[in-house]
């Protein structure tokens, strides 16, 4: 007992307590002196908003609950955080697949007008809804990383007489400056979720995928922004398991 009172960290419980790598150590300490070196305490605190859309076509044949059940277990793989619907949509699928519209409940109304006037553009953006009229199955899912990231995506599921598409519409919102404690904050929430444009892109492709996987759907690349080059849901998804960052 006496060489543990000498030395705490001999004692087997406080090893456990104190078991870092030696580089983690390191790691740690050198972020501390970055940011300490190059970022002041006080600095300003600032958020960038950014519209996303993307517009997937799924020619299939298969039955509207298996696209349905297999949009929703995609979508599942990322998201614990999700609400999602089934609207009635009644008679034969139209010709041209649906598309979602954008509308901001504080613009065009006498009532909001004076308040939007006073909401920077960046904030009034996270106002924007999609809707999804005709739409087969609508999800609405949500992503907070407390200090780093504020992100809301709508997926909606327009059929047509060759299939489907899905069209994703999305407000990210990415907060940025802050003193030492928020830039570290974010740093660290980087190395355990990952970066945001990552999950963000993830998130969508999986969907894609299960969608692709179990309704063998030729699935093709219509639009959007920003656009998304190759064909990258035709790879194995990287990583896995319902992030749940708040």
């Amino acid at each position: 007992m006496a060489r543990y009172m000498e030395n705490p960290l001999a004692y087997p419980a406080a090893k456990a307590r104190h078991s870092f790598h030696p580089s983690k150590m390191l790691a740690v300490a050198g972020m501390l002196a970055v940011f300490a070196t190059e970022h002041p305490a006080n600095a300003q605190d600032r958020n960038q908003s950014n519209e996303l859309y993307h517009i997937f076509d799924l020619k299939t044949a298969a039955p509207k609950r298996d696209v349905i059940a297999a949009a929703g277990a995609g979508l599942k793989r990322n998201t614990s955080d999700a609400q999602t619907m089934t609207p009635i949509v009644m008679g034969a699928p139209p010709e041209t697949p649906g598309r979602f519209t954008i509308r901001n409940p504080l613009e065009g109304s006498a009532s909001m007008g004076g308040i939007a006037a006073m909401i920077p553009a960046s904030q009034l953006a996270q106002f924007k809804q999609a809707s999804c009229d005709g739409a087969v199955w609508i999800a609405n899912a949500l992503r907070k990383v407390r200090g780093s990231q504020n992100l809301r995506l709508t997926l909606c599921l327009f059929p047509y007489q060759q299939g489907y598409q899905l069209n994703v519409y999305g407000i990210d919102v990415k907060e940025q400056g802050g003193g030492i404690s928020a830039r570290l904050g974010r740093a660290l929430a980087e190395q355990v979720v990952g970066k945001p444009d990552g999950w963000t892109e993830k998130t969508i492709l999986d969907v894609v995928r299960e969608l692709q996987t179990k309704t063998g759907a030729t699935v093709s690349y219509v639009e959007g922004q920003p656009e998304i080059a190759g064909t990258p849901w035709e790879m194995p998804a990287a990583g896995g398991g319902v992030e749940e960052a708040k």
